[in-house]
């Protein structure tokens, strides 16, 4: 039940964020990020359920096949099966999207193509290593968020921007770590040069 609610909140989110989506049929049949993150759901599933090695190798090779298909790309996404992730989830264009095992994805999310929720590469010693992404987060195109630290919900993430300390809630950032709040404004809307 988890899982089809999850698929129904992710063709719901397809259709409230999209103008192109126009109606369920078109995301369910076309739409290469909602089948990479519908493959990615089965593929969690196996690697929670954990009933023995076969779950973790076809969760894996689920990974696989979201990733390359015989050396050509099939949808250009790489979601580890152990990441979490709630439903009501956008993964527009998809392709270059990449995140890493210990990644906790929120419910209502939108992300564009090219995002990385990666590690630092500082060895981690088994604790989380990936960042934590709350609800009602907007990921722009090439955005990057490294390390395990918290992206509080309403957050917008500019396109390239890079994120490697905590974003406090109802924030934008741009840049790399650049944090406005509610009362600042980019200067392209400030009227400034």
């Amino acid at each position: 039940p988890w899982l089809l609610r999850c698929v129904v909140c992710d063709l719901y989110k397809i259709l409230d964020v999209d103008p192109a989506a126009t109606g369920l049929l078109q995301p369910l049949l076309y739409f290469k990020g909602f089948h990479a993150l519908t493959l990615h759901r089965v593929a969690h599933h196996l690697w929670a359920r954990d009933d023995g090695p076969a779950d973790r190798f076809a969760a894996l090779r689920l990974q696989a096949v979201a990733r390359l298909e015989v050396g050509a790309s099939l949808f250009s996404v790489d979601i580890h099966p152990a990441a979490t992730i709630g439903p009501g989830v956008m993964l527009d264009h998809a392709s270059g999207v990449v995140i890493g095992g210990t990644a906790v994805v929120g419910s209502d999310v939108y992300m564009l193509h090219g995002v990385t929720l990666g590690a630092t590469g500082k060895p981690m010693h088994g604790a989380k290593r990936h960042p934590t992404i709350a609800d009602s987060v907007t990921l722009g195109a090439g955005a990057t968020v490294l390390g395990d630290i918290l992206v509080g919900s309403g957050v917008t993430v500019g396109a390239s921007a890079v994120v490697t300390r905590a974003v406090p809630e109802g924030s934008t950032v741009v840049g790399v770590n650049k944090v406005l709040d509610g009362s600042q404004r980019p200067p392209s809307e400030a009227g400034e040069e």
